[in-house]
């Protein structure tokens, strides 16, 4: 028999056909990324080091290495720059890590389904808030939501209002409550209220019997206390100011509400807060908010991910939310703008 003849059979015979992959088995060779790989590396990023992550995890680093470099050679890009110090993400690894929060948290929604299948749990919701929103709402949402859904884990977050909008961004939550409406089509809004900002001071302060404040009359105020957090009321105030076309650059700047009542408590300086943030202070006549001209409001809204599935669960949460606020209409500081 002939040597071509030969190689043609060999060629046909069964084992040959074994060696080669068939469409979907080539899809799943370069299209899919393994999932604890996919992890060890997200939160070796996250955390600068591998031997942060080795801490937090408890895996050996020569295990989270081994991973990570098989997950290089998989995608055939690197992902990390190793350096003494730690680890830098290249540009393939920025773009896998911001798909790869998505990407675990889908998966840990899938296992949570499957657990309601077996009756143990019903799914799990978490929620992120400011704290002068959390502290207002969140007790009468969390007694509505658990006597509606008494199997379903709930989470809820209390947090500033950058930090709330990273978790949002980050996939870390399925709701969040956010101060303005973010400008991404990654991102569903959904109203919850309007409500006016003011000057806000202690009862002896000098200003506490002007009946308005001009906006043209706050960079004179010395030490007004203004917000520290890109994403939130203060986005609304420096957009407030620009309009007016007034800078402000002021010595101390705060992420914390609860730290600009105890200055104003203590006599030094005010802040533009809304009455959420200081309803107690106001009502005990210890502080006194007086309204700005033009007025300032802010609105509220609830916001989640678009590309993320949400449960029925996540839904009904929202209606709950809208239903408390609903409840507190009429209380005189609220706004409508509709």
């Amino acid at each position: 028999m002939a040597e071509d003849d030969q190689a043609s059979i060999a060629d046909t015979s069964p084992s040959s056909s074994r060696n080669k992959r068939s469409e979907l088995g080539e899809r799943a060779a370069q299209h899919l990324i393994d999932s604890r790989r996919l992890f060890y590396f997200s939160q070796v990023a996250k955390m600068g080091s591998f031997t942060a992550a080795e801490a937090a995890l408890d895996v050996a680093q020569s295990t989270l290495s081994r991973q990570i470099q098989q997950l290089e050679e998989e995608l055939g890009a690197p992902l990390l720059l190793r350096a003494s110090r730690g680890v830098t993400l290249t540009h393939a690894g920025e773009v896998l890590l911001g798909q790869a929060e998505l990407i675990i948290r889908e998966m840990e929604s899938a296992r949570e389904q499957i657990s309601m299948t077996r009756g143990t749990t019903r799914g799990r919701v978490t929620i992120a808030a400011p704290r002068p929103f959390s502290s207002r709402y969140f007790p009468g949402v969390i007694r509505r939501f658990r006597e509606e859904f008494p199997k379903t884990k709930l989470t809820v977050l209390e947090a500033s209002s950058g930090h709330v909008h990273q978790y949002l961004a980050d996939g870390a939550v399925d709701l969040a409550v956010v101060l303005h409406n973010p400008n991404s089509q990654k991102i569903a809004t959904r109203k919850i209220i309007v409500e006016p900002l003011e000057l806000t001071m202690r009862n002896d302060h000098p200003l506490v019997g002007e009946k308005l404040i001009d906006r043209s009359r706050l960079s004179a105020i010395p030490d007004l206390l203004l917000p520290a957090a890109t994403h939130g009321t203060r986005f609304v105030i420096e957009r407030y100011l620009q309009d007016g076309n007034i800078e402000l650059d002021p010595m101390v700047r705060m992420d914390s509400v609860s730290l600009m009542r105890g200055m104003i408590s203590q006599g030094f300086g005010c802040a533009i807060l809304p009455a959420m943030a200081c309803q107690e202070q106001l009502e005990s006549g210890q502080f006194v908010a007086k309204p700005l001209r033009p007025a300032l409001s802010r609105t509220l809204y609830m916001a989640r991910l678009r590309e993320r599935n949400q449960s029925p669960e996540a839904k009904a949460m929202e209606d709950i939310i809208l239903g408390e606020v609903t409840s507190h209409e009429n209380e005189p500081w609220m706004m409508n703008d509709e």
